[in-house]
């Protein structure tokens, strides 16, 4: 089976993945858009509120937050992509939406994270969403999140966590089975896994770092965390969905695990509010 074969069995798979459906509906629909609406809620003047999301893709995270926050008017919505042709596709998704649905539209732009195209201090609220993990070097990307950002003006940046609970214990389980519990969790999926594909054509995780890393980064460039928020407990695979009663399990778990004090230590991905001195 060639590569392009097997890439297409992976998409499928992430397609129908009720866990993988799970994790993208907290990311998108509370790690995101309710953190967006609670800050718009704030805004008490009626001046232009500029949003941005850096590295939208063709727009999936910036429409489902978009819809969240619709009755909020006063709002000038933006995505920008490296890739030309995904800024592309949601430049005409967001056509499509504005013609069919009467919504506002959404303008998408070409440019890169490290040299934003925004003049310093103009844009009210940043999204990044698992985005900085694939830059060798971050820091210059938070550095121009920084510069755009109007003073008090807010970034929400979504990266992997690492040395979480279930993370770690997976880990354990596959050293004591020489490998085997890997196989077996994954089974079901492909024979070449989706990361492994990503990092060779240079979309890999090469800069996942624990929340202390992030938080003197972003202390050090003048714009503190003011607020950890938590993602899902797993990313998704064959096995949960194999198993229903357990993925129903923890979708039920998840909202008690938001409320307890050890939360960050079971989710697979960590949300940073950052707030521009």
């Amino acid at each position: 089976m060639s590569k392009e074969q097997d890439w297409s069995q992976t998409e499928k798979f992430f397609a129908r993945s009720w866990t993988h459906i799970f994790y993208f509906w907290k990311l998108r629909q509370i790690m995101l858009a309710k953190t967006v609406k609670i800050l718009l809620q704030k805004c008490e003047d009626h001046h232009v509120i500029k949003i941005v999301d850096l590295g939208c893709g063709p727009g999936t995270n910036i429409f489902d937050v978009y819809d969240v926050c619709a009755d909020f008017k006063q709002v000038q919505w933006f995505g920008l992509d490296l890739n030309q042709r995904e800024a592309a596709m949601g430049a005409s998704r967001s056509q499509y939406r504005a013609e069919v649905r009467k919504v506002d539209n959404i303008h998408f732009m070409s440019g890169d994270i490290f040299k934003l195209p925004f003049a310093d201090h103009s844009i009210d609220i940043l999204i990044s969403s698992e985005v900085v993990e694939h830059l060798p070097n971050p820091l210059p990307a938070l550095q121009e999140m920084q510069r755009v950002l109007k003073p008090k003006g807010y970034a929400m940046v979504t990266t992997p966590n690492p040395r979480n609970l279930p993370e770690m214990f997976g880990y354990f389980l596959d050293k004591i089975s020489l490998g085997a519990f890997k196989k077996f969790y994954w089974k079901g999926q492909d024979e070449v896994s989706a990361p492994a594909l990503d990092a060779e054509v240079g979309f890999g995780h090469v800069s996942v770092h624990p929340f202390p890393v992030w938080r003197d980064w972003f202390e050090g460039i003048g714009m503190p965390v003011v607020k950890k928020v938590r993602g899902p407990m797993i990313f998704g695979s064959p096995f949960f969905d194999r198993h229903r009663f357990l993925i129903g399990l923890l979708v039920m778990l998840d909202p008690i695990l938001d409320r307890l004090p050890f939360r960050f230590l079971t989710t697979t991905n960590l949300g940073m509010l950052c707030q521009k001195k």
